[in-house]
């Protein structure tokens, strides 16, 4: 199979705005979109330090993303794994049956 000129692995560089890292396990970059006047996606800032000071962390409800650490108190608010309200209605565990087996008795078992 022929490799192509114009791949971004052929030519040292990724495609027009897509993201600059180099995604070692897959032997290719990154496809994310960047944002404007960035070389790197959000997932891969971190890999910018020499661009951005801003640290990126973890998320303490969600480890799959990351998040900036000056800006964490706010994500908090907003991040859709944190956790939500429960509606007046709710009672845990109404449905769930005796809580101690010695209230069974013994000629249903």
């Amino acid at each position: 199979m022929a490799t192509s000129a114009s791949s971004p692995h052929a030519t040292g560089f990724p495609a027009e705005g897509r993201c600059s890292y180099y995604v070692e396990k897959k032997k290719r970059f990154c496809r994310m979109v960047v944002a404007a006047g960035k070389r790197f996606c959000g997932e891969h800032a971190g890999a910018a330090e020499e661009e951005d000071a801003r640290k990126r962390i973890l998320c303490p409800l969600d480890p799959k993303h990351t998040v900036y650490e000056d800006q964490l108190a706010k994500h908090l608010k907003k991040c859709n794994s944190r956790e939500k309200p429960k509606p007046d209605f709710y009672i845990q565990d109404i449905n769930a049956g005796l809580k101690d087996e010695t209230e069974i008795p013994e000629q249903l078992v």
